[in-house]
């Protein structure tokens, strides 16, 4: 067995280092190198990895063979945009042993089913030969919120007269005088790189956008505010408002959920009990794919009532529960009865499709994030335990004997 070994990794800049301690050795790809990174420091973002490679007087290159690395190596972790996953995710083939839910490497956008443990079969069924791509439609989320919100491209026009505000700001401290057409460029294009990620963004991530904004374009900070951008998170906040109108009218489910005709008896107003991601939820209520309706899903779903019932049929399952997925979450937000949802969806209760759907609509491995959690308190558990008095202290530590 392979000593431990430690890599410096680097989150953004040199300001944010952190030290990485893999007891097993050197993983064997990069892409467990990239799963153990994943788990120990609870990223959710998608990213790449990066080395400092000695040919090139240490410049960062991403890391595509993991004998680019050796003990106390420096890595590099990078961000990637929401729509490069999505673009990648889409494009990249569903080969054995590979998960294409998990993108982490510029080489490809799985991750590597031997990165969890053997011992875990619902860990290894969440990542296993058979899944399908974890994205239903196109149009589904493949990233949670970013930590650092990205100010998109605006037209060109609106982009060059940004620049030339930008310029005249830091060469004189002149603001850039809007005029409307400017202003509603700006907007709709923070509300189009928003979607990406909600329909119905919070209050601090509001403030977040605002803040990107005046930072990305210091032109646009306000005066006599406190932030320099309370006036642009009321547009942001305005405009979503009305975005969210746009895409309703346009059937977007996430919003269409909310719409009068779909509230239950007495919330006969627009505010009543409002339908949103409140926790993690990355695909809350997401399109069907292309070419898929109602009634076409429905027939599925009949269909799938039927191959729960037979032997050895993981794969058929997993492909029709993954074909579904969108019209299932309509159900689910309805709050039905818990025995319905067992009748309509029989293999939902099973462990794997369980760990499927988390997955699904979290875009985070269920098990895997799990234990590499509870890892984190692991020590301070055993201390407790140690201590624990009475019957269940003794209980406990001769089961801590047994297992030593």
């Amino acid at each position: 067995m392979a000593g431990p070994v430690s890599f410096r990794v680097l989150f953004g800049s040199e300001d944010d280092a952190r030290k990485l301690t893999i007891k097993s050795g050197i993983p064997s790809s990069v892409d467990e190198l990239a799963f153990e990174i994943k788990t120990f420091f609870g990223v959710t973002e998608q990213f790449r990895l990066q080395y400092k490679d000695v040919d090139f007087g240490n410049e960062f290159m991403n890391l595509l063979s993991i004998s680019d690395i050796q003990d106390r190596s420096t890595l590099k972790v990078v961000y990637l945009p929401c729509e490069a996953t999505t673009s990648a995710i889409s494009s990249a083939p569903s080969t054995k042993d590979n998960c294409s839910t998990i993108p982490v490497t510029p080489s490809n956008v799985s991750c590597s089913s031997s990165s969890q443990e053997p011992s875990d079969s619902a860990s290894v069924d969440s990542c296993s030969s058979n899944d399908t791509v974890i994205l239903s439609s196109p149009d589904s989320r493949s990233c949670t919120w970013p930590k650092d919100f990205v100010v998109p491209r605006f037209s060109y026009c609106a982009e060059m007269q940004l620049q030339k505000g930008n310029d005249e700001f830091n060469a004189s401290g002149t603001l850039l005088s809007l005029t409307p057409k400017l202003r509603s460029d700006i907007l709709e294009g923070i509300a189009e790189e928003i979607i990406k990620y909600t329909a119905y963004p919070k209050d601090n991530q509001f403030e977040k956008v605002a803040e990107a904004l005046i930072q990305t374009h210091p032109c646009l900070r306000e005066k006599g505010t406190r932030t320099g951008c309370c006036g642009w998170k009321h547009y942001i906040k305005i405009k979503m408002m009305n975005f969210r109108t746009k895409l309703g009218r346009a059937g977007h489910p996430e919003v269409t959920v909310n719409s009068l005709k779909n509230k239950q008896k007495g919330q006969g107003k627009p505010a009543a009990n409002i339908k949103k991601p409140r926790r993690a939820e990355v695909n809350f209520c997401p399109n069907h794919p292309r070419g898929e309706t109602n009634d076409s899903l429905e027939v599925e779903r009949v269909a799938l009532l039927t191959e729960v019932k037979k032997k050895n049929n993981e794969t058929v399952i997993k492909e029709k529960m993954q074909r579904t997925f969108s019209y299932r979450r309509q159900e689910i937000l309805q709050e039905p009865m818990i025995t319905e949802v067992r009748n309509r969806w029989p293999a939902l209760f099973e462990i794997g499709e369980v760990n499927l759907e988390f997955m699904r609509i979290t875009t985070v491995p269920l098990i895997s994030k799990f234990i590499g959690q509870l890892d984190k308190y692991t020590d301070g558990l055993m201390k407790v335990f140690r201590h624990k008095g009475g019957c269940a202290g003794q209980k406990i530590r001769t089961i801590m004997a047994l297992t030593a």
